[in-house]
């Protein structure tokens, strides 16, 4: 059972809430998780370099040096250390080495030594611990900053300390992973039931109209089955001979309707037996146009014609081709509320040819512009069924266009008509 638009309305909002919900609670959580890695990386880098300032003073046999807080967060990833001496570089390298890799913090970094005297970082140094940077290259490209420390003191920039805390969220990046992948499932499925939704109303559509087609002839062969079952009907030859000709008439009908619906159930088959030939495009537009004459003479309209194409040849199927030209025609017509006018036209553009059928008609919204080519589509127009047909006009030109290995495409606003490109190639 299909469900209702306002309920479908309903689902859709309510998962879309959830959604941004979860996606946010997602977000908070991460920022906590990282925020938590963030506190644990600072903390476990200042034990560390508190450690190595009280090693550097035990080496420099400086014991009455004692700093209350030697450490200082200058930003995210830089620290600075003050030493109330001078600073051996190659010391404080191997002391950094191993206090950091004591704590855990086993990643690149890069330190300067500062120089009170001439009050500038005198030397700076890159460390590599990771696999994909070059061990040989000792050379740091942090712009060590001069902070406001009147006293000797070492710098320790992270330039990798975010993917390092990145690292550590493993678990939050395979759970989130998941939940993504899931929640791609489920807009795949809301896809799918608006998918299913719109083939319910176009099936519905098409049953509907389907239904009002064959109802029309049905009835009236009825009704005049029933009088001509009458005696008293031989006695008048002339009413026996017209109640037979309506039977005859809309037993055609619907003859024509079942042969409609067969034909687009068989196209694929069709497309493969297309007997392909040159066909001289402007002799067969001239003669489609003789043949609509009648047709355009009863409605008041006209059909003009706009051969502008240099080479007219294309290879098709000289019958299912004008198919689809009438067929074009044929809506230009019925969805025409004034008196109707349509262009013909061709025109030259590189190896191919353009055919153009161009109508006054209503027009097409552009929301069903994408559809109308779909098998069973008809424009929404109520419950009003003054036009006849199934939905698969379009469709069958489509489907034999493509099989001629051409293009269509569609331009139309409502109100103002519509107008169909076809492009072929030439021969």
């Amino acid at each position: 059972m299909c469900m209702n638009t306002n309920t479908l309305r309903i689902f859709v909002a309510t998962s879309i809430l959830l959604m941004a919900g979860v996606i946010t609670v997602q977000y908070v959580w991460f920022r906590q998780a990282y925020n938590l890695e963030d506190r644990d990386f600072d903390q476990r880098v200042s034990s560390a370099l508190r450690v190595v300032s009280k090693r550097l003073l035990e080496f420099n046999k400086n014991k009455n040096n004692q700093l209350v807080r030697p450490v200082e967060r200058i930003t995210s990833n830089y620290y600075t250390v003050q030493i109330n001496d001078v600073i051996n570089a190659p010391v404080l390298e191997e002391f950094l080495k191993q206090e950091l890799a004591r704590y855990d913090i086993r990643m690149n970094f890069e330190y300067g030594i500062y120089d009170c005297q001439k009050d500038a970082i005198r030397y700076t140094a890159f460390v590599c611990h990771s696999e994909n940077c070059d061990n040989s290259d000792s050379t740091a490209h942090y712009d060590f900053p001069v902070v406001d420390i009147h006293n000797y003191y070492f710098g320790v920039h992270f330039p990798d300390k975010r993917y390092f805390l990145l690292g550590d969220l493993d678990n939050w990046f395979i759970s989130s992973a998941v939940l993504l992948v899931l929640m791609c499932f489920f807009v795949y499925s809301l896809l799918l039931l608006f998918k299913q939704k719109r083939l319910s109303e176009i099936q519905n559509d098409f049953i509907n109209n389907m239904t009002h087609e064959f109802k029309t002839p049905i009835s009236t062969i009825s009704i005049s089955s029933e009088v001509l079952m009458k005696p008293e009907i031989v006695n008048t030859p002339e009413r026996l001979l017209s109640y037979a000709a309506i039977i005859r008439k809309e037993a055609a009908r619907l003859k024509k309707n079942v042969d409609t619906v067969l034909q687009t159930a068989n196209i694929a088959q069709k497309i493969d037996k297309l007997n392909f030939e040159e066909v001289d495009v402007h002799e067969l537009l001239e003669e489609l146009s003789c043949s609509c004459e009648p047709l355009f003479r009863e409605k008041g309209g006209q059909l003009i014609l706009d051969l502008q194409g240099i080479n007219p040849f294309i290879k098709a199927d000289r019958l299912h081709f004008t198919n689809v030209l009438h067929n074009l025609i044929d809506n230009g017509l019925k969805y025409c509320e004034t008196i109707p006018e349509i262009h013909l036209s061709t025109e030259t553009r590189g190896n191919d040819l353009i055919v153009k059928v161009r109508d006054n008609g209503i027009g097409i919204a552009e929301r069903d512009q994408r559809q109308v080519f779909n098998k069973f589509f008809r424009v929404h127009t109520g419950d009003i069924h003054n036009v006849k047909g199934f939905g698969l006009g379009l469709y069958y030109v489509k489907e034999m266009v493509e099989g001629h290995r051409g293009k269509i495409s569609l331009k139309s606003k409502l109100g103002e008509g519509s107008e169909f490109s076809l492009c072929f190639p030439t021969v």
